[in-house]
């Protein structure tokens, strides 16, 4: 995705697009993974009008926690000298994540949002540097992914997919800072047939009672109401 980001936290969000967009290093050729071009450089927004707007439905389960239940829209215009122009209203309250337009944009932006978000949330737990789980994150897509077709439903029609998998801390050499969050798994789930390309995007952390590690769930899921 060509992207030139507008003004607001430019810096931050010029690494992680760098990070995470840019190709990843460490290995042969440095060719692009099937998993990072099916998550960052397929064109997801060929299917979305010239101005619209995608809606998606946030949840967070965490043990001994309240549920949370918020959402994030996807806005998208276009212009005739900087293209399809995207921004976001991502969770609301303290929740919220402020971020910089992006333009040219012809992949949907929101699976770098839902990323940057859960950065910042590992940060806050972890401690460590951000750009060391971004970076994370986008090395494991490139070199140990996994990814399958899937079958799903959305609006009451079963659309044909791809699931792609990832757990960047699994082999960390740090991972005995993770504090029982080193199995943390990411998920993808894309298709052709919805609006945006993205269906679903998570990320789980199974609970360890005997480690007083917490069972926490992050789910972003299409609403049935694009379209």
């Amino acid at each position: 995705m060509v992207a030139r980001l507008a003004a607001g936290r430019l810096g931050a969000a010029l690494l992680t697009v760098a990070l995470l967009l840019g190709p990843a290093t460490g290995r042969a050729g440095d060719e692009i993974s099937v998993a990072e071009t099916s998550v960052f450089m397929r064109e997801h927004l060929s299917n979305v009008g010239a101005d619209a707007s995608l809606h998606y439905a946030f949840q967070r389960q965490e043990t001994a926690q309240p549920d949370v239940a918020d959402t994030v829209t996807v806005f998208i215009k276009t212009e005739a000298d900087r293209g399809r122009v995207v921004n976001a209203e991502f969770l609301h309250g303290e929740r919220a994540l402020s971020l910089p337009e992006v333009e040219h944009a012809s992949s949907n932006p929101v699976v770098l949002f839902f990323l940057e978000h859960d950065v910042r949330d590992m940060h806050q737990r972890l401690g460590g540097k951000e750009n060391y789980f971004r970076k994370r994150i986008r090395l494991a897509l490139a070199n140990e992914a996994t990814v399958e077709p899937v079958r799903f439903a959305y609006r009451g029609k079963e659309v044909a997919g791809t699931r792609v998998s990832v757990q960047p801390y699994r082999d960390d050499p740090n991972k005995h800072r993770f504090q029982g969050m080193e199995g943390k798994r990411y998920y993808f789930m894309l298709s052709d047939e919805v609006p945006g390309g993205f269906f679903e995007i998570g990320s789980v952390v199974e609970g360890d009672d005997a480690r007083k590690v917490p069972g926490i769930r992050e789910v972003l899921t299409l609403s049935p109401d694009n379209g």
